[in-house]
């Protein structure tokens, strides 16, 4: 059945009617170019290659979990105790990191993809484009997602589980080197108040040997062998006892001067006599100790296990079903125009 327009063009724009009696006159070729879009979505779904998405939930550990990384870690100490929130930020540090991105790509992705290397840098910006670590909600309770797409539903799983898992023992290893560079150099200070410790009493030592000296001179000069007899009940008597030290060491007589002098020096060590020398070995031990233990904790709680999506995320079917149909009834209605303009063309010259 023919249709004719008998509306005339309008002169601003198109004419709407004289365009629909124009597709439904070639509704052929409209319905030709819509099933060629739909062909050739579905030539492009049966090529692409489906994509899954896996994702895996963590949030903060709890006091238990962080206990042995605060043995000794008092104010007593000079070491501040780690609390949740501590340790957690330098997991998500860890988690977030450029460096643990390259790590993993390199160890895991890159070997998959059946490359050896990536000169151009394109598999990993695919790579990290697939990756995605983000906070869940407003961060209240510290809950971040750990995002990967691929195209293996499987490998997907386990590598945000591998991720996850090395980024908790790249922050334990922070952490320790962090209490061993601590304790190391508290270690080194008090090792150094040691050292000076026992060069003041070594220095005491001779000053002591050089004041003896002195006073046996005097008591040699004077022929005092011993000690002179003192009245106890005299009050003078005992002040003089008393001072025996000071000025009046020589009162000791030579014989206990000679003998004191020859007894220091001949000690053979000084720490039995520096009161302070104790306590700083102690404290010396346990920060050698501290340095050297390697505390072992949980710096994060997986939140549930590492779920996969059970249909692919893309290519997404009823989008590109959706634009193959829409893509292909624009082209079918632009080859339909120009059909209908070149048929008028012709009609017009053999009129002529």
């Amino acid at each position: 059945m023919s249709v004719e327009s008998k509306r005339p063009a309008t002169a601003e724009g198109l004419d709407l009617y004289a365009v629909t009696v124009t597709l439904w006159r070639q509704k052929l070729v409209v319905l030709g170019g819509c099933l060629l879009g739909v062909l050739i979505a579905i030539a492009y779904l049966l090529i692409a290659q489906p994509v899954y998405e896996a994702k895996g939930f963590v949030i903060p550990p709890t006091q238990n979990d962080i206990e042995g990384l605060n043995y000794g870690r008092t104010p007593s100490n000079r070491l501040a105790p780690y609390t949740v929130k501590d340790v957690y930020s330098i997991f998500i540090k860890n988690l977030q990191a450029e460096s643990l991105r390259r790590e993993f790509f390199k160890d895991h992705y890159l070997p998959v993809s059946g490359a050896s290397e990536d000169p151009k840098g394109s598999l990993y910006a695919y790579f990290s484009e697939s990756l995605l670590i983000s906070v869940v909600g407003k961060d209240v309770d510290g809950r971040y997602s750990v995002t990967l797409r691929y195209g293996d539903r499987e490998l997907a799983s386990k590598w945000v589980e591998q991720y996850i898992i090395r980024a908790g023992q790249l922050a334990v290893l922070e952490i320790n080197k962090n209490i061993s560079t601590e304790a190391g150099m508290l270690a080194k200070n008090l090792h150094q108040d040691i050292v000076s410790v026992r060069e003041v009493g070594e220095k005491s030592r001779e000053d002591a040997i050089i004041r003896l000296r002195e006073a046996l001179k005097v008591a040699k000069a004077i022929g005092l062998e011993k000690p002179p007899l003192i009245n106890e009940s005299s009050s003078a008597s005992m002040n003089i006892l008393g001072n025996m030290n000071g000025e009046l060491a020589y009162m000791r007589g030579t014989i206990a001067l000679e003998a004191e002098i020859g007894n220091l020096q001949n000690r053979q060590s000084d720490d039995p006599f520096l009161g302070k020398l104790r306590d700083l070995e102690t404290q010396y031990s346990f920060y050698k100790q501290l340095e050297e233990v390697v505390p072992e904790a949980r710096v994060y709680r997986a939140d549930g296990i590492v779920e996969s999506s059970g249909n692919p995320v893309k290519p997404k079917r009823a989008i590109i079903l959706l634009a193959g149909i829409v893509l292909g009834l624009m082209f079918g209605a632009v080859m339909a125009l120009v059909r209908e303009a070149v048929t008028s063309s012709r009609g017009s010259l053999r009129e002529a």
